[in-house]
């Protein structure tokens, strides 16, 4: 109940603020003119992803080292779970990396910034997405003891939550929730964000602003029906 009228007075007083600022927003013409920033600021997208690509390599390898390693009471614990941080980083980074890859890739794209930039957005795209891929097959080695599904295989969600313990899937269904929450929350935003935006800039985002609720209409259903199904 307190969770839910905390939320309750922060979505009015975010819309209280969104209302007062269109409201002087509309007294100008408002536009956001990125363009002038659009090198730089590719420059800096593209050498971040670079760098959390290095990273996730670097945690591979971390990890793949341990896996070939052997040990025995409280140091296999220790190295157990220092095997799961690494792999749990290279994960993030991968993701991240693959994402801001994706940034540079659409900034390129529609401020028609030079060639070797659309290149290098695309090679870092296609690699993060690749060391993703890459990670989710090391947890086979990390862990052969136990018989992990496959990536490949069509029903791995199903399989890897029955291999599972109660205490794994706490975890995974705990930070599954917080994610579908979250991003229900952000999504909300933005196409509140992109309304405000419009109206402001006489500047139509309707297709950004319908992309938005169809992927919302979407997983809220998929997540839904599934739940109700149980």
């Amino acid at each position: 109940m307190k969770k839910m009228l905390k939320t309750s007075g922060q979505l009015i007083i975010g819309a209280l603020v969104g209302f007062f600022g269109m409201l002087v927003l509309l007294e100008d013409d408002f536009r956001i003119d990125l363009s002038g920033y659009a090198f730089i600021g590719n420059i800096a997208l593209l050498a971040i992803a670079a760098l959390l690509t290095l990273l996730t390599i670097y945690f591979y390898f971390s990890v793949l080292s341990l896996t070939n390693q052997e040990f025995t009471g409280d140091d296999e614990d220790a190295a157990e779970g220092r095997m799961y941080r690494r792999y749990s980083d290279a994960s993030l980074c991968s993701n991240v990396a693959m994402l801001i890859s994706l940034a540079a890739l659409s900034v390129t794209a529609i401020t028609g910034q030079a060639f070797w930039m659309l290149v290098t957005g695309i090679a870092l795209t296609f690699v993060s997405a690749a060391l993703s891929f890459i990670l989710s097959s090391l947890v086979q080695k990390m862990y052969p003891e136990r018989e992990l599904p496959s990536i490949n295989d069509t029903d791995y969600a199903k399989k890897l939550l029955e291999v599972s313990d109660d205490g794994e899937k706490h975890v995974m269904l705990g930070g599954l929730y917080k994610t579908h929450y979250t991003m229900n929350s952000l999504l909300v935003g933005a196409v509140i964000l992109l309304l405000l935006y419009s109206i402001a800039s006489d500047s139509s985002q309707l297709f950004s602003i319908f992309t938005i609720v169809i992927i919302l209409t979407v997983t809220n259903i998929q997540y839904l029906i599934h739940v109700r199904n149980k």
